[in-house]
């Protein structure tokens, strides 16, 4: 009897799509690119699931031996084919299928970067396999006694074979075999994560634990001061506030068991959200006995950014990492808000314009600038997407999309989308369209292609014109775009009267009628509006003195960002800095204060050395007419780090040599004594001799014994030290690495620095694949940081001209560090008549 088989188009489906994924996984090399291409996770995603990673790791007491360990991983096929893993290091001995609870030798090949398990060995439904390995150290950073790991975006392939795309969550069980005394910590295995979100960490840690509302938290910390460690209560306290109150917005309680923090010393992030052990930056956390304002609201913003990613980047994760902007601006926007709960104090407008908009438009104003939302075809170019334009642009645009929306239907939208994906992962278009559909009146959408999709940011002019006020928006690249955005505007008049206009800016023009001409008008005066806002020059002219009448702090910081930008633009002259200097000496707000200084030393850089040094004793001279402890913070930090003059320097020295003043830490003396030893090669050596004899422990003292290297007077060990940093193995420490290379490019080791110009852009992309995430962007900062001459601009003109095809998103980065320094500022050679005298007594040591 012959039997026949029931044909249903389901699957003549499966069937045609096992064929057809067969030809594809045989005949498309971009599935075995080096790293993980795009078409590689989306296959696999299409056959892949139900993952299970059941981890063995070795860790040696030395740093120096291998790291080994064993992984069986378990994954559900729809249908047999060609299995591609993901590895870096080395695979030991044979490896494993199970087959019916048979272990038999899996007969696997490697290809760049990719494990091959045969189709012949794998079948639809449930497979096992099992790996010995070797790790790379590239993720584990490894210390003398401690190490953690970090494998974002795509560096999990690096330590053990895995499927590492965000898009594959599994469940991680780990087993740490490690010397006697160290303690551990690893991702919640509860729930499934998806690779990059993996992580452990090991050493001779102290550790502490705190139950809060219930919730029982740990934490893993080197730190030895008492007084620091102390601060631990209050960083649980933090955490527990921000845990409750994503609870409370999101309507869905903490989708994870454990929550444990690991503080770690010389972090090259601020912090990293693995689920039940976030990584903190410890210098970040434990603050000085008299930190700043803005130092606690840095805490609290990173620990309320970490604890909002465990719904926005962990319950959800991102499908690929073109959207790793997505999951940072939804944690961003969510610390803010808890911040804003907890420090009444604040002005917290002004705040969010002092942590976002400022570091936005610094790059947005740039030729380096792109769209918040960018393009990846491989996770090996990841690290590349990773700037101020995702961190710090997209919370801006997240705000004023909250503002057309209203608060409680962007809530609404965002519940939704956390319920409708729990434990997978979503788009920002996926996002989008439910943000849509809640507010269909919004335009979200529309709002979305120009603000995430569109590179820049427009220039705003407002003017007087036969009674009316114009108020034009121009797309600086000439592609007709319109920034809906809304802002206010303020006219005054001599006679004491004032009108704000309400501006919703929809179009490319507008115009309101006025009474009479106004004698001020103080553009975006509430900050809500995002681009470059320029005046008609006869009232550019007048907007320093705005600084000294305008009583509103909210107002007056935004103020002083038009007036910024304008001189950037070439629109004001160096001279407003004495409207500064007068406005410090009563201001007492210590973000517009910070913001000041900030904006004093960018004039200083481009004023003549007769200008700079009288700039520098008039800073000094504030600190007799503003006592506060921030004023006296700001302004030492910054003269300690960039002081030129020797009358200054002097001063410095006698601070940083009775090294007793309580409003700075080690590590503020740390960078007196590099300015000293750079400025005063003479007494180099004695210098840093004397700082060492300071440093009270191990780890401050490595730290010092790497970076101090770089204020070395002699030309060829400067060398040496700079072609040590290219390497990956001299640069381990990557925090201390961009601190050196800051030091070798220092302003006064130019020109002579300029030899380090070229070789850097010739490295950066091997800097960019040899290092973790923020490094390759930092390495461009501090490699030009210092530097102001037009030789230095040539040598980059040349080179981009000589290499037309160097990576763009490299360029884009050097392209923004440089701005500054390859634009002709204006004014800058001229004679400043207006300037404030500074007092002599500075001038005398003390």
């Amino acid at each position: 009897m012959q039997t026949k088989t029931k044909i249903t188009m389901k699957n003549i489906k499966v069937l045609l799509f096992a064929i057809l994924s067969m030809l594809v996984l045989s005949s498309n090399a971009q599935l075995l690119a080096i790293g993980v291409s795009q078409e590689l996770a989306q296959h696999r995603k299409a056959n892949i699931s139900n993952v299970i990673y059941d981890l063995t790791f070795n860790i040696p007491a030395s740093p120096h031996d291998d790291v080994t360990g064993k992984v069986i991983i378990t994954f559900d096929l729809r249908y047999s084919e060609d299995v591609i893993l993901d590895f870096q290091g080395e695979l030991n001995g044979k490896s494993y299928v199970y087959n019916k609870l048979k272990r038999r030798v899996l007969a696997v090949t490697q290809q760049n970067e990719h494990i091959i398990l045969p189709m012949k060995q794998m079948k639809a439904g449930t497979n096992k396999v099992e790996f010995s390995f070797t790790c790379l150290d590239k993720a584990l950073n490894r210390n003398e006694d401690y190490m953690y790991t970090l494998f974002v975006p795509d560096m999990a392939r690096t330590a053990f074979p895995c499927f590492d795309q965000p898009d594959l969550r599994a469940v991680f069980a780990t087993t740490l075999k490690t010397p006697e005394g160290w303690k551990t910590m690893t991702s919640d295995n509860s729930c499934q994560l998806p690779t990059y979100l993996y992580s452990f960490v090991a050493g001779r840690f102290e550790e502490k634990k705190v139950t809060r509302d219930g919730r029982v938290m740990r934490a893993l910390y080197r730190e030895k001061d008492p007084e620091k460690v102390a601060q631990l209560d209050k960083v649980f306290d933090e955490a527990a506030q921000s845990l409750k109150w994503m609870e409370g917005y999101t309507g869905i309680a903490c989708p994870f068991k454990e929550y444990g923090l690991a503080l770690l010393p010389n972090y090259q992030f601020g912090g990293m959200e693995h689920p039940g052990a976030i990584q903190l930056s410890d210098r970040r956390i434990f603050l000085e006995k008299y930190a700043t304002l803005e130092e606690e609201l840095n805490r609290l913003e990173l620990i309320a950014h970490e604890t909002a990613h465990l719904w926005f980047g962990a319950l959800v994760s991102l499908k690929w990492f073109d959207d790793v902007w997505a999951k940072e601006v939804l944690a961003s926007f969510m610390a803010s808000k808890i911040t804003r709960r907890s420090f009444s104090r604040v002005d917290h407008d002004l705040n969010f314009l002092r942590t976002y908009h400022a570091n936005a438009i610094a790059i947005d104003r740039t030729e380096g600038t792109h769209p918040i939302a960018q393009k990846l075809k491989n996770l090996n170019h990841a690290s590349l997407l990773y700037d101020n334009i995702i961190y710090d642009k997209a919370p801006v645009m997240m705000r004023m999309l909250e503002l057309m929306m209203e608060s409680s239907k962007l809530q609404n939208g965002l519940q939704r989308y956390l319920v409708e994906n729990s434990f997978g992962n979503a788009s920002w278009e996926d996002l989008v369209n439910i943000l849509d559909e809640t507010a269909p009146e919004a335009g979200v959408r529309q709002f979305c292609d120009v603000w995430v999709k569109q590179k820049g940011m427009p220039f705003i002019h407002t003017s007087y014109h036969d009674g009316k006020i114009v108020i034009s928006q121009t797309d600086p690249y000439g592609r007709g775009i319109v920034w809906p955005q809304k802002f206010q505007i303020k006219l005054i008049y001599d006679r004491g009267e004032s009108r704000t206009l309400s501006v919703d800016m929809q179009q490319p023009t507008m115009s309101f009628n006025v009474k009479g001409k106004p004698d001020f008008i103080l553009p975006n005066i509430n900050g809500r509006g995002y681009g470059c806002f320029t005046l008609d020059d006869e009232y550019v002219k007048l907007l320093p003195t705005r600084l000294l009448t305008t009583r509103n702090n909210l107002n007056r910081y935004c103020l002083l960002q038009v007036i910024h930008d304008n001189y950037l633009m070439g629109k004001i002259t160096p001279s407003y800095f004495g409207e500064i200097y007068r406005m410090m000496m009563k201001e007492k707000d210590p973000l517009i204060m910070s913001t000041a200084v900030d904006h004093m030393f960018k004039i200083a850089s481009d004023m003549t050395p007769e200008q700079r040094k009288t700039l520098e004793l008039c800073m000094l001279d504030l600190l007799g007419e503003n006592k506060s402890k921030e004023c006296r913070q700001y302004i030492i930090r910054k003269l300690g780090a960039n002081a030129t003059s020797p009358e200054v320097l002097d001063r410095i020295e006698d601070i940083w040599r009775n090294h007793d003043d309580p409003l700075f830490s080690e590590h503020d003396f740390m960078e007196m004594a590099y300015r000293l030893a750079i400025t005063r090669p003479g007494q180099w050596e004695s210098i840093l001799q004397t700082e060492r004899a300071f440093l009270k422990t191990d780890d401050q003292r490595k730290e010092f014994d790497y970076v101090s290297r770089a204020c070395n007077p002699s030309e060829p060990d400067r060398t040496r030290l700079f072609n040590m940093l290219l390497k990956p193995e001299g640069r381990v420490q990557e925090p201390w690495a961009i601190h050196a290379l800051r030091l070798l490019n220092s302003d006064v080791f130019e020109p002579k620095s300029n030899i380090y110009i070229e070789p850097s852009l010739k490295s950066l992309e091997f800097i960019q694949q040899t290092s973790d995430i923020f490094f390759p962007d930092n390495w461009v900062k501090a490699m030009l940081a210092g530097h102001k001459s037009k030789e230095t601009s040539q040598i980059i003109k040349n080179y981009f001209q000589s290499n037309p095809n160097y990576p763009e998103n490299l360029k884009n980065k050097v392209l923004e560090a440089a701005w500054t320094l390859m634009k002709q500022v204006p004014y800058v050679e001229k004679p400043n008549p207006k300037v404030v005298k500074a007092k002599t007594t500075t001038s005398k040591r003390k």
